[in-house]
């Protein structure tokens, strides 16, 4: 996949992004769904920890992973900061409600995050932080899915960004 370096369509889908964290559905819906680095742990997993997201405390969050608790939380964030707060904030699995045994590292929200708009008859996706290019846009009422192998990735958080050790 080949990085897309294109400043005002990041801007664009960067923007439409923080409306959404904040509620809204008038770009597309936001979702939450399990990254890989977690989806092993999805079975043994009763809780989540964050951290401080926002400067209001950790987010509750319980297996079901409701969007609607994370949207709550960014709404009270200016939506010119909730990009970065979401690229900041870390989400943990963890197997018991009191948070203290923990399944994974830390993962970055916005890898947990997923998000889907339309801007000039193409549609973009927010998938694992990073942002996809799935093509032209086809009205569907589908859930999201995985981006398929064509997606060119126009965008990657750079908690995303591959180490050494895992490009050899």
């Amino acid at each position: 996949m080949h990085s897309v370096d294109d400043h005002t369509l990041l801007t664009a889908l960067e923007r439409r992004l923080a409306a959404a964290l904040g509620g809204s559905t008038r770009f597309g819906r936001l979702g939450l769904h399990w990254p890989a680095a977690a989806a092993r742990r999805a079975a043994d997993t009763v809780a989540f920890r964050t951290n401080d997201v926002g400067g209001y405390g950790p987010i509750p969050l319980d297996r079901t992973l409701d969007i609607t608790t994370v949207t709550t939380r960014f709404a009270k964030i200016p939506e010119f900061a909730r990009t970065d707060e979401l690229r900041q904030s870390r989400l943990i699995p963890c197997a018991d409600r009191e948070l203290e045994e923990l399944l994974t590292p830390p993962i970055p929200m916005d890898r947990w995050v997923t998000f889907e708009t339309t801007i000039a008859d193409r549609t973009y996706r927010l998938h694992e932080g990073r942002w996809h290019d799935v093509g032209q846009a086809i009205p569907t009422n589908t859930a999201l899915s995985e981006p398929k192998s064509g997606c060119k990735v126009i965008w990657s958080s750079p908690a995303c960004a591959p180490t050494a050790k895992a490009m050899s």
